[in-house]
């Protein structure tokens, strides 16, 4: 048996070998009349779980991930046209000072490189301890807001200063003012409780409340939504609005284009090598617009293979676009490679077997926390071992490829047995 020990940045250049793709699954989502609500979707749970929210209940989004180096979003779902930012060029000392005047300051735009970077935090800033809106105290471990913004939403406009974020809690103090009305009122948004397993906490600045509007993190994979991109040919300007697609955090995608879809699903290992490194891996440019005959089309020699949060790699492919004004797609998805999480007491962090069905050859990979040793047997339904050998486990990642050419069509139980290691997966091979 050949063992090959992999790096976290190889781990999944396997070796492709040539197998009967599984069928497609068919699915779809809908953004509603003029794709006004985003869809929060997971991979292996299906549209039946899709969590559909209007997306215009929010004005600013507060990360709640570490992480994400205390993003705050703006809601640019049609451009800046429903919010809009103004750098005013003005400190915190200097509240009192804000005028219409400084509504004539450059506008400032999420970026769909990551959920880190939300219009908040683009006002230019000097270190890495500047975060746009605030810099990192040493000291405190805190973020300390030392800018002001103009907000404009639903025609009204507001100052704001993100005072402070207290990152052990994941606690912001913000201030806001009507500058109609000159009044202001200070807002706490934390963390706990009700917003500990979400990305983001979104605050409305008409009513002063902040919502909790998505699935838990561990729920959801995408999210088709509006959003603003500087991507090449989105269009004519910086900071186009598009709708699109964009990965939850520690979603990895990577694009197959052009190429069949059959045949990128053959040889996935050679794009799943170079994973997008944004969170718009999927993004907005699977469908074209034909000026001349006013429809949408997608692209068929486009595919996305996405890792998901459980760990599962997936190929997806979209078939069909409606358009904005009813927001439906459509798309295919099918599972690549399955993987397999142990309890918190196993030897293992997950594990993964793959290809199914299997042809020439059965990849086992394994990420241990430990060296340890296992015995890898497979069985045929009869319970007779038909192959067998010793496996020695580094700390990290392990690979390893069974060579099961010699076996008959059929399934077959692979099981893996060690130190706190207990697999039991049935394998189909179809040569």
């Amino acid at each position: 048996m050949k063992k090959i020990v992999l790096s976290m940045i190889s781990m999944l250049v396997w070796g492709c070998v040539a197998y009967a793709q599984p069928a497609w699954s068919i699915d779809s989502v809908s953004m509603g009349t003029s794709s006004a609500n985003d869809v929060f979707y997971s991979l292996s749970a299906g549209s039946a779980t899709a969590k559909v929210e209007n997306n215009k209940n929010w004005h600013m989004a507060f990360t709640m991930n570490a992480g994400d180096s205390s993003g705050v979003w703006a809601n640019h779902n049609s451009g800046n046209a429903f919010v809009k930012v103004y750098n005013t060029h003005k400190d915190s000392t200097q509240w009192a000072a804000i005028t219409w005047a400084d509504t004539l300051n450059e506008n400032l735009f999420n970026n769909d490189g990551g959920w880190y970077q939300g219009a908040f935090n683009n006002k230019p800033g000097v270190g890495q301890f500047d975060f746009g809106w605030g810099k990192y105290d040493p000291v405190s471990h805190n973020i300390i807001g030392d800018s002001i913004f103009i907000v404009k939403t639903n025609g009204v406009f507001y100052k704001v200063w993100i005072k402070e974020l207290v990152s052990t809690a994941m606690t912001y103090t913000i201030k806001v003012g009507n500058m109609t009305t000159m009044l202001d009122t200070q807002y706490v948004i934390s963390k706990q409780p009700n917003y500990a397993n979400r990305l983001f906490a979104y605050f409305n600045l008409a009513t002063g409340l902040d919502t909790n509007r998505e699935p838990a993190i561990t729920d959801w994979d995408i999210l088709f939504t509006r959003y603003t991109t500087d991507f090449p040919g989105s269009g004519p300007m910086p900071n186009n609005a598009v709708l699109g697609v964009l990965s939850n955090r520690g979603v990895k995608v990577a694009k197959a284009y052009p190429a069949d879809v059959d045949t990128a699903y053959k040889n996935y290992s050679n794009y799943i090598s170079n994973w997008s490194t944004t969170i718009s891996g999927v993004g907005y440019n699977w469908k074209t617009y034909d000026q001349g005959t006013n429809t949408w089309s997608v692209e068929d020699s486009t595919s996305y293979f996405v890792q998901d949060k459980a760990g599962n790699l997936w190929q997806m492919a979209f078939t069909a676009y409606s358009g904005s004004a009813t927001g439906n797609i459509k798309f295919g998805k099918r599972i690549v490679a399955a993987v397999g999480v142990n309890d918190i007491h196993s030897s293992l962090n997950q594990y993964s077997i793959f290809p199914v069905p299997a042809q020439t050859n059965l990849n086992v990979v394994m990420d241990s926390k430990e060296s340890t040793e296992a015995v890898v047997m497979v069985y045929d339904f009869m319970g007779k071992v038909v192959l067998s050998s010793h496996l020695k486990l580094n700390t990290g990642l392990n690979a390893y490829t069974l060579p099961i050419a010699q076996l008959a069509n059929g399934n077959y139980i692979l099981s893996v047995k060690g130190n706190s290691i207990n697999i039991n997966e049935k394998v189909t091979i179809q040569h």
